[in-house]
């Protein structure tokens, strides 16, 4: 029996069947497998799940904050919705503070066009920035953390929201909120979608079915690559709805770039050579202090901008000890003088416009969990440099094989690539150049999505 994918179809997961008792079977034989999958979800992994975010709560302060931001969420929810009106609100769904900045662009083009938008979290540190945006968007309505995913939990929510639409940013979906949303009837959209081939959602064919039938819930999935986009219809090859878009982040960076007031420094740094060092862990300091020394005994006019992943007292005082010889200071002591070499950034929130005075920028989270954003210093014209672990990052690997970026796999590496970049000022431009070029040729994909979710809800 054909199955009906229009793309005028919004309304969910399952297909419109012509009216005959094949396709009544076979709908009710979906439904069925939905449900089992629901049980199975909801009373054997979502247990789990559960138990295990309570013990590492108990060794980890962001997790224990998380659940506590739970409490009292109904109610806060109950309190905010408040100020929506009649117009149209769509609810955004994001895992942490990245996801937030790929969401924004698309938000922020929704509510010009006087559509609401909602706000749900899942991390302490992305629901702490985003709250503190919200006085900025009058229609963001409602921020808040995203509670556990049970049934009863995301009925509560959509009982309260009311959303005329669903979207997802990324790979943060949750089973059972996808589920309740699709028994509604409520469109849903998965946004700068990427899929890892090393992703065991893909290499799993376990995990691969149970994702292809999440995937199937989910109206429009907009992916970042045309690879992207075949290794979702390799877990959902009946899927319609799946199109390549582009990767929101590009704009998120560039609109943030127009607008963006960078934090006062001294004059005098225009005539350093300035390297940031970006969202940096204990793992890319080992890699990349040593050099770092032996740059600042070569080069006089070199200043270094260290700004640590987390902002705790005794990593700051490590990062201080190492450069002990060049007169480290912090930006809250706001004392920063020719005889300082080392800025070492004691808070949150200011990298982005720290980028805004790099020569050189070296982005972290490359010998970890991945790096970090690497748009940032690349839209500013940074020559930029990561460690080895980028897979994260489609933008990261395609600049890598064009030789736009530069990665780093140990000590030495790092070190020859710094001095080629520090004494060959040419070269150093001319990456900083091709970087800022590459981000800008990537942007338009928000408007892409604003467009298809706007024409969805006005239908």
């Amino acid at each position: 029996m054909a199955l009906d994918w229009s793309d005028h179809w919004k309304y969910g997961i399952i297909p419109r069947f012509r009216r005959d008792n094949q396709a009544l079977r076979l709908s009710n034989d979906i439904t069925m497998a939905i449900v089992s999958k629901q049980f199975l979800y909801s009373n054997l992994v979502l247990p789990t799940i559960i138990a295990a975010s309570r013990l590492i709560a108990l060794k980890n302060p962001k997790m224990r904050d998380t659940l506590a931001g739970h409490k009292g969420i109904f109610s806060r929810l109950e309190a905010q919705i408040k100020n929506r009106d009649t117009a149209p609100l769509v609810w955004f769904h994001v895992a942490s503070a990245g996801e937030y900045l790929q969401a924004l662009p698309v938000m922020e083009r929704l509510m010009h066009n006087h559509i609401q938008c909602a706000l749900t979290i899942t991390s302490v540190s992305g629901y702490r920035w985003a709250s503190k945006q919200q006085t900025q968007y009058p229609k963001l309505v409602v921020v808040d953390y995203f509670p556990l995913d049970t049934k009863t939990n995301n009925n509560r929510l959509l009982d309260i929201l009311k959303p005329d639409a669903v979207v997802f940013v990324d790979a943060d979906i949750w089973p059972n909120l996808i589920w309740e949303t699709q028994k509604r009837q409520i469109p849903q959209f998965l946004i700068s979608a990427r899929l890892s081939e090393t992703s065991r959602r893909i290499s799993s064919p376990l995990m691969r079915r149970f994702y292809g039938s999440l995937y199937a819930c989910i109206n429009y999935i907009f992916t970042v690559t045309e690879a992207d986009k075949k290794r979702f219809l390799h877990s959902c090859p009946s899927h319609k709805g799946i199109s390549v878009v582009g990767n929101t982040r590009f704009d998120s960076v560039l609109d943030r770039k127009s607008s963006l007031q960078a934090p006062a420094l001294p004059e005098f740094i225009k005539s350093n050579t300035v390297i940031v060092l970006g969202s940096i862990w204990p793992a890319d300091e080992q890699c990349i202090f040593p050099a770092l020394v032996k740059a600042l005994k070569q080069f006089p006019d070199l200043l270094i901008i260290a700004a640590p992943h987390e902002i705790e007292p005794t990593h700051i005082n490590q990062i201080q000890r190492v450069f002990s010889d060049f007169k480290p200071v912090l930006f809250s002591a706001n004392k920063l003088t020719p005889l300082n070499r080392v800025l070492i950034v004691d808070v949150m929130g200011l990298l982005s416009g720290l980028y805004t005075y790099a020569d050189l920028a070296y982005v972290g989270g490359g010998f970890s969990t991945g790096v970090h954003n690497t748009m940032e210093p690349c839209a500013m014209g940074a020559a930029t440099v990561f460690g080895p672990r980028f897979q994260n990052a489609t933008e990261a690997i395609h600049m890598v094989e064009t030789g736009i970026c530069f990665s780093i796999k140990d000590e030495s590496e790092f070190e020859s690539r710094l001095m080629t970049l520090l004494i060959n000022s040419n070269i150093r431009k001319q990456a900083g150049e091709s970087a800022k070029k590459y981000i800008h040729t990537k942007a338009g994909a928000s408007m892409s999505c604003f467009n298809k979710i706007n024409a969805c809800i006005a239908t």
